[in-house]
């Protein structure tokens, strides 16, 4: 039996992100919402009333539900997702924000498919990989329905558009594939086809083509496309060691840093809390790997360890590519930190996933008892 230091490091490292990702919101969304609103927490009480307690609620509805019947659910939560992600198309439901629909209106609230849809391809390629274990290897059996499911999902997230959550997403289920056993030459193959694909939009299309522009040093004018990272390098770097001191970022309105509470958050952690602040939220994330990870190895079965193993990467790949993308190391995206960045959706189907894990690991320790 693993020490108790052990068995809730995970309850730990997703505790620690939570209240984390409160305390920073705090901050980073003060300025913009007394504007909105004249109240400095608005956005901090959104978060908590309709992300973060819904979201605790079905954390622990999770760690009790068995995991091993997500099986049966697998299915029907992946064309329930996919339906969501067509609603986005309908005129009356659809919201559009710039040039881009990603969220579904049914009046009394709003949502966003995409994060449903992360989840359940996870539980959906699992319970796939699982069954077809001694396949896995066969183009047949596994190679081209794993090719099909991501040609949909893929075209999906392309009309939106929304490149951040594609990589997500597609990157997650190449992670899902190779913790199943798939042959490297199939994995190989999966990632030349997925940057042939990403080519052909940024470039031959122009889908998110000033963005790439910008990484690659063809475009600087701070004034247009280059503004946001400009500005977030700068605030990173500007700030030392300590940073300037919890409240103290003179920046984090829209007038000086796009999305101050959202894929831009990073940046105001860099200012106020300085490098040690970025290193705290690093850590945090490593924590929930190692012991994720941990989690995956040591489960009972087959379709537990690649459930575990998924929803975890997932995380990690969600937050390298944010922190990455806010850091100049890769392209802007436009996707939230978890569990930092504001947006209730994400917070609810984040935790629910993380209960999920819980159970994975509950299961494991009562076997063993």
């Amino acid at each position: 039996m693993r020490n108790a230091s052990q068995n809730n490091g995970f309850l730990f490292s997703v505790g620690g992100l939570v209240l984390f990702g409160l305390t920073i919101l705090a901050t980073a969304s003060a300025v913009l919402a007394f504007r909105h609103t004249g109240d400095n927490y608005y956005y901090l009480k959104h978060q908590v009333f309709s992300g973060v307690i819904p979201g605790i609620a079905l954390f622990f509805f999770a760690s009790r539900f068995p995991h091993q019947r997500l099986k049966k659910l697998a299915l029907p939560m992946m064309l329930f997702s996919i339906v969501l992600m067509m609603l986005v198309f309908v005129p009356q439901l659809g919201i559009q924000i710039g040039k881009a629909t990603r969220w579904v209106d049914f009046g009394f609230f709003s949502f966003q498919p995409s994060e449903l849809l992360k989840f359940a391809s996870v539980v959906y390629l699992a319970a796939l990989f699982e069954s077809r274990k001694r396949d896995i290897t066969h183009m047949k059996e596994s190679f081209i329905p794993f090719l099909c499911i991501s040609g949909v999902v893929g075209l999906l997230l392309i009309a939106q558009p929304d490149l951040g959550t594609l990589s997500v997403v597609m990157s997650t289920a190449l992670f899902v594939y190779f913790l199943a056993g798939a042959k490297m030459a199939h994995v190989g193959a999966v990632i030349l086809l997925g940057f042939m694909v990403l080519g052909i939009f940024v470039f031959g299309l122009g889908y998110e083509r000033d963005r790439v522009e910008v990484f690659l040093g063809m475009r600087s004018d701070i004034a247009d496309k280059a503004y946001q990272i400009n500005t977030a390098l700068r605030m990173i770097g500007e700030s030392g060691v300590f940073g300037l001191g919890y409240g103290q970022s003179q920046q984090k309105s829209t007038v000086y840093l796009p999305e101050p509470m959202g894929d831009s958050i990073v940046a105001v952690v860099g200012q106020e809390l300085g490098f040690l602040g970025i290193a705290a939220v690093i850590a945090l994330f490593g924590m929930l790997g190692w012991y994720g990870y941990a989690i995956a190895r040591a489960a009972p079965t087959v379709f537990g360890s690649i459930l575990a193993g998924g929803i975890v990467s997932w995380i990690l790949i969600q937050a390298t590519i944010n922190i990455s993308a806010i850091s100049g190391m890769i392209p802007l995206t436009g996707i939230p930190l978890p569990f930092i960045s504001y947006g209730s959706t994400s917070y609810v189907v984040l935790l629910t996933a993380c209960g999920v894990v819980y159970n994975i690991q509950r299961t494991s320790e009562e076997g063993r008892v």
